[in-house]
């Protein structure tokens, strides 16, 4: 869809909520890292909403946000971008999402999610709802229409400009299952069921896994989903699936990487142009000791094997075999880094977890 072409409710409340063009952008932040988060969030996914189709971008760029957040973080969040013929949903933490189309309607929720929840939306629908966890359903003003910026809220609707009337929705304040004057009683909003992720189900055919990515993870969708035949209709289908994973950078305190694509480490990754065009993904690393530049190594992974560069940085970026006691100086030439091997970017050092497959190998 292009820009202009989608009208954006809010639901007033705590939060924020962001449109940059079409891609719309929610926000529930604990306040423990002082809004960083949010900060890099709103930055991230206004890079990626200037890419086309910036929903490919948005993915890409969030997944690597994600995969490099502690576990313990608790951001929540959940997005709507524009993909060919269609949006992708994306969600994390306690956000949920209602999809209504021409076969009914679907509910999503990121709050059981181990990662987050994707899922494209085909056209035509009639609107997409989402919203954070907290409280009763999110009331949009139906007079409300959010054109860019960001602003205050715990919710928003997002329906195409071509469908009839505001999104449908109680005024503020107004009771579930309360009738308007002289009509009947409203239906409540039907609660919202947990969707639970499944990274890459062994049943996915082995071609699919090379196809180009959205993100790197398939989701299952909702029982009441019909299954998606190629030749009907369907208001919801997967999302391609990246590469298998090698296994994973894992750090102390630090990010978990999976390694099914390639990576930029640094304090501030989201400039480097790899991850503008959506090439790479980013990963924040954190930098209490002033040692990480802002574009400082790049993490890529080609036939199996993981390689490592500098960007190159001020302070360097280091590898060490498994077990040594000593640190080895790279260049920006790719350096393969073994299982078991350690890389060091500024304080933080992550470990290559391979899998067994990739052990095997």
């Amino acid at each position: 869809m292009p820009d202009g072409t989608t009208r954006v409710g809010l639901a007033p409340g705590d939060g924020l909520v962001a449109r940059f063009g079409d891609v719309v952008l929610l926000v529930r932040d604990d306040g423990a890292d002082g809004g960083a988060a949010t900060e890099e969030l709103l930055g991230l996914v206004e890079a990626a909403a200037a890419e086309d189709p910036p929903g490919s971008a948005v993915a890409a760029r969030l997944s690597g946000w994600v995969g490099g957040r502690p576990a313990a973080d608790g951001t929540a969040f959940g997005v709507v971008a524009p993909v060919p013929d269609g949006v992708v949903v994306l969600l994390r933490g306690a956000v949920s999402a209602q999809v209504e189309g021409p076969s009914g309607t679907t509910r999503l929720s990121g709050r059981q999610a181990l990662t987050w929840v994707d899922h494209v939306v085909v056209r035509p629908f009639a609107r997409v709802t989402v919203e954070d966890g907290a409280g009763a359903p999110a009331a949009v003003h139906p007079r409300s229409a959010l054109r860019d910026g960001v602003v205050p809220a715990r919710g928003f609707v997002l329906s195409p400009a071509e469908a009839d009337g505001p999104p449908a929705a109680a005024p503020a304040g107004a009771a579930a299952g309360a009738a308007p004057p002289g009509g009947d009683p409203l239906p409540g909003p039907a609660p919202l069921r947990d969707t639970l992720t499944d990274a890459r189900p062994p049943d996915v055919p082995a071609d699919r896994r090379t196809e180009p990515a959205l993100t790197a993870h398939r989701h299952e969708a909702p029982e009441s989903q019909d299954p998606v035949h190629p030749q009907e209709p369907a208001q919801l289908q997967e999302t391609m699936l990246a590469p298998a994973p090698v296994g994973a950078l894992v750090c102390d305190g630090g990010p978990t990487v999976l390694l099914d694509r390639d990576y930029v480490l640094g304090r501030e990754p989201h400039n480097d142009p790899d991850v503008r065009s959506a090439v790479a993904s980013p990963v924040v690393i954190r930098d209490p000791g002033n040692l990480v530049s802002r574009v400082h190594a790049r993490v890529s992974v080609d036939g199996g094997r993981v390689y490592v560069r500098d960007a190159p940085s001020v302070s360097g970026t280091y590898v060490a075999d498994p077990g040594a006691r000593e640190w080895t100086r790279i260049g920006t030439e790719p350096t393969p880094l073994p299982p078991d091997g350690s890389l060091r970017v500024g304080t933080q050092v992550f470990t290559f977890r391979a899998t067994k497959a990739a052990d095997a190998g």
